[in-house]
């Protein structure tokens, strides 16, 4: 063979080799790609399994027992949502173990709740809300319920604030917090707050008792409407108040502005704090997205229902 076919021939079989090599790279990532999508529909699989045999726990549960002694139980459930609805105390998954369900019918729980669900709506024309308050790593379900005609019409929480001193304190702390950008130091309410004739250390004020106690615990960790937090990184520390998980859920942005325009007067309106108007408009678009998405899935439940 000529030396300059030989040299040709081997310098084709150089360049070939490479493209054996990215086909077995290919190879491998396609191979990879598909271990990774059967690790994933294992997982999903393995979730929903564990979903299937929860739900077939409780079912059993179910079957073992009375309709008659179900019903009771889920009239107990409505009637204790109820009362602590007055108190606007949000009610934990173990309060309602340890209350209603007690120990021996804990395994229902499921199964009433979604029963007692379907009562307050129908009876009363109440939703039941379920929260997730977190703290630190753990979190916790929690319940509260909500007048959704009132609660778009605002009719019932803002009205009385002028007939309830420590509904119209709220509103004011809740309006202080938003028109701050959402956050506000404690530093700056109670300042605020003192304008009024309110201060942190008056522990028989006339109308609110312990001031102190009564925005910090009533208020924030036992109601949730407000969020009272340690301001990372300080020394001495600091804290701060957010808007809590049931003001988020039960109180609008609109109503607290409108409020606002309310306590200035003059015909104030609310296009004159343009950014505080800007997140109004805002978070009335997102809330009507996720009606339309639970209005969505309430059909298709319903539909799955009759089928």
């Amino acid at each position: 063979m000529p030396r300059g076919a030989a040299g040709a021939s081997q310098s084709q079989r150089q360049k070939s080799q490479p493209k054996k090599g990215r086909q077995k790279g290919r190879a491998a990532v396609v191979e990879s790609s598909s271990a990774s999508s059967s690790g994933e529909e294992d997982m999903d699989a393995s979730q929903s399994q564990q979903q299937t045999q929860s739900m077939t726990q409780a079912e059993r549960a179910v079957a073992k027992l009375t309709p008659e002694l179900i019903e009771r139980k889920v009239g107990e459930l409505v009637q204790y949502m109820l009362i602590m609805e007055q108190k606007k105390i949000p009610i934990k998954r173990g309060d309602i173990t340890k209350h209603v369900l007690k120990a021996e019918y804990r395994k229902i729980l499921p199964h009433v709740l979604d029963r007692t669900k379907r009562k307050l709506k129908m009876a009363f024309g109440l939703d039941l809300v379920e929260l997730v308050h977190k703290t630190g790593k753990s979190s916790t379900k929690m319940y509260i319920l909500l007048n959704r005609i009132e609660t778009e019409a605002q009719g019932d929480f803002i009205d009385s604030s002028s007939e309830d001193p420590k509904v119209g304190l709220l509103l004011v702390i809740l309006s202080l917090i938003f028109m701050n950008g959402g956050v506000l130091t404690e530093v700056v309410l109670w300042h605020t707050l003192e304008k009024l004739g309110l201060r942190q250390e008056e522990k028989n004020h006339e109308l609110f008792g312990d001031l102190k106690k009564l925005v910090t615990s009533e208020f924030a960790s036992k109601q949730l409407y407000l969020d009272y937090s340690k301001i990372p990184n300080t020394d001495p520390a600091l804290y701060q108040f957010k808007w809590g998980l049931r003001a988020n859920a039960e109180v609008t942005m609109r109503s607290v502005l409108e409020f606002v325009c309310k306590m200035y007067g003059d015909n104030t309106e609310m296009s004159t704090w343009k950014e505080q108007y800007r997140e109004v408009l805002h978070s009335e678009r997102s809330g009507s997205q996720t009606d339309e998405d639970e209005e969505s899935a309430s059909g298709s439940d319903e539909s799955d229902e009759s089928d």
